[in-house]
């Protein structure tokens, strides 16, 4: 499968495994028979209520839905339509935040050249582009990546910790497990959701409870604390 390396914001290289041909097409079906079925209730509704022969032109409003779909649900969803988040895909910048207002509406505006001649246009772009973007991503700087556990936590599993490791934090094992556990799942949201917030949020307030003024990138200083945790308490043992 082939993958793609982002360096995040926080300065850390990580590898994601691009989100195969297949997918995106199963999920751009999922999200066309969604969108079909939508519009059809719309016209029906339209129908039954008499609507449509007074007023024809509201078959036109009744695909507006439709038309804004991926747009909205990209949006509101962080990167996912439906389709997407039933395929585990999700839309991520080439940088490793979250694509912007901006990107999703540029991806959007250019989604018709895309699925022209039936998707061929986008099919041979993501095939020979080397970093699984259409148009509308090459555009847009953006790229779709299959979710899953990134190599960076495999890399740096508390499991892993020297022996000889020298905690940079000395009163990290000042926190509560159920605090840490909060960190830990804030640092695997990042890696492998790319939310960055829940780092942001628990980084400020770690620094907070425990007196901390460091210039370290938040998702480094997390995982520093972990590691210190984890080191320090195993000292006390």
């Amino acid at each position: 499968m082939e993958t793609v390396n982002i360096n995040t914001s926080q300065n850390v290289q990580i590898s994601y495994s691009l989100a195969g041909l297949s997918d995106r097409i199963f999920a751009y079906l999922i999200d066309s028979l969604i969108i079909a079925s939508i519009t059809l209730v719309i016209v029906l509704g339209l129908i039954y209520s008499g609507t449509l022969e007074t007023s024809p032109y509201m078959f036109f409003i009744a695909t507006i839905p439709a038309f804004l779909y991926h747009l909205l649900f990209e949006i509101t969803m962080d990167g996912q339509s439906i389709g997407k988040k039933t395929m585990n895909i999700k839309v991520v910048k080439l940088n490793g935040s979250q694509a912007t207002l901006g990107a999703y509406l540029l991806r959007w505006i250019i989604r018709p050249i895309d699925i022209f001649l039936y998707g061929g246009i986008a099919i041979l772009c993501i095939t020979i582009g080397g970093k699984g973007q259409r148009l509308g991503d090459i555009a847009a700087g953006t790229t779709v990546i299959k979710l899953q556990k990134s190599g960076f936590l495999k890399d740096h599993t508390i499991s892993q910790l020297d022996e000889n490791y020298k905690p940079v934090f000395l009163n990290a094992d000042q926190l509560e497990p159920a605090y840490v556990e909060l960190i830990n799942k804030a640092i695997q949201a990042k890696l492998t959701m790319l939310d960055e917030k829940p780092v942001v949020a628990l980084a400020a307030k770690t620094k907070t409870r425990l007196g901390i003024d460091t210039n370290l990138p938040d998702l480094k200083f997390l995982h520093t604390v972990l590691k210190d945790y984890h080191h320090l308490k195993l000292m006390e043992n």
